[in-house]
């Protein structure tokens, strides 16, 4: 993740927050990319008691107007109050007047003060966007990713095993394809993974003997898309006849993409298997999951109990 930090709003972002730097500017050092954004409004009222230090805090027309009602000594009490959480910065929106004691109080406490000509809401919007753009986590896998009945699904593996292959079958079964090769992802908030492809190649697949396709040239516009959230990863493996695979399905495995875990299937590769029928099915399979149906699970229980049952039957003896 990208070190953001007020110097970066200051200039990195100042076509998107026009900030004007009033007190602080020898402060600029804090972090921003986790900060908490908020109307000093909630402050000021007591609502926002839990406030963390280095949020970004926002003044606009009511909280400006409410400065000004105030008199003498009255209006030190709101200034203590926004210096006393220790934010990152604090932003006056539409080039609204500043209150001289909130400039002495900043200059004094070294804590960065700005002015922007945004309305408050734009400024919000923007900020929240900026932040959100410059702080994302993202890499690069080699894989396929795939649209299978609305379920994403990146599939990896060592190069030669049939991936490209696989992923084409599945577009000729009515399946869209989002980035074959290089597959970029991005670490959205919320905690999932976004993934798509490069955009000189978007929507191209390499075939060995074939060459280069397009996608959309062959099969139509709804064969493709931009992006899609991955929600299960599918590695390929030459078949190993020593090895042990899972013919249960009842516990998953799972991949960490940054820091993010996905279910993970290990699918043998042989002659006369087709993956793309088992990718599909896994697909149906993860849907069925989400609506909390675990196929493997619900025929263990009902296994359980009719060995349960046969055990506690009496025996009968012979006549």
């Amino acid at each position: 993740m990208s070190r953001l930090t007020v110097r970066n709003l200051l200039e990195d972002a100042k076509p998107f927050l026009q900030l004007k730097c009033l007190a602080g500017a020898t402060n600029l050092w804090k972090d921003v990319s986790e900060a908490h954004i908020m109307k000093a409004g909630l402050l000021l009222a007591g609502v926002e008691r839990d406030a963390q230090p280095d949020s970004i805090i926002v003044l606009g027309q009511k909280e400006i107007s409410y400065f000004e009602q105030l008199k003498g000594r009255q209006r030190s009490e709101p200034v203590r109050q926004l210096i006393e959480f220790q934010p990152a910065c604090i932003i006056v929106t539409k080039n609204l007047p500043v209150p001289r004691l909130l400039v002495t109080n900043c200059l004094e406490k070294k804590i960065p003060l700005f002015s922007t000509p945004l309305l408050t809401s734009r400024l919000l919007d923007n900020l929240e966007t900026w932040i959100d753009e410059n702080t994302r986590e993202s890499t690069t896998m080699h894989g396929v990713l795939v649209d299978v009945l609305g379920v994403g699904i990146l599939i990896v593996g060592p190069s030669g095993i049939g991936k490209s292959e696989v992923a084409l079958e599945l577009i000729s079964r009515g399946h869209r394809l989002i980035a074959d090769d290089l597959v970029e992802i991005v670490k959205q908030h919320g905690g999932h993974l976004m993934g798509q492809g490069r955009p000189l190649v978007s929507h191209h697949m390499e075939i060995r003997g074939l060459g280069i396709i397009s996608i959309p040239a062959l099969f139509g516009p709804t064969a493709v898309r931009d992006s899609k959230k991955i929600e299960l990863v599918v590695e390929l493996e030459e078949w190993q006849p020593k090895k042990e695979y899972d013919r249960l399905g009842i516990d998953e495995l799972h991949r960490s993409i940054l820091d993010v875990r996905l279910p993970l299937l290990t699918i043998p590769v042989r002659p006369g298997r087709s993956v793309a029928t088992i990718i599909d099915v896994a697909a149906r399979d993860r849907l069925l999951k989400e609506r909390g149906i675990h196929s493997a699970r619900l025929f263990h229980d009902q296994l359980d109990v009719v060995l349960a049952t046969r055990a506690i039957q009496p025996s009968k003896g012979i006549e």
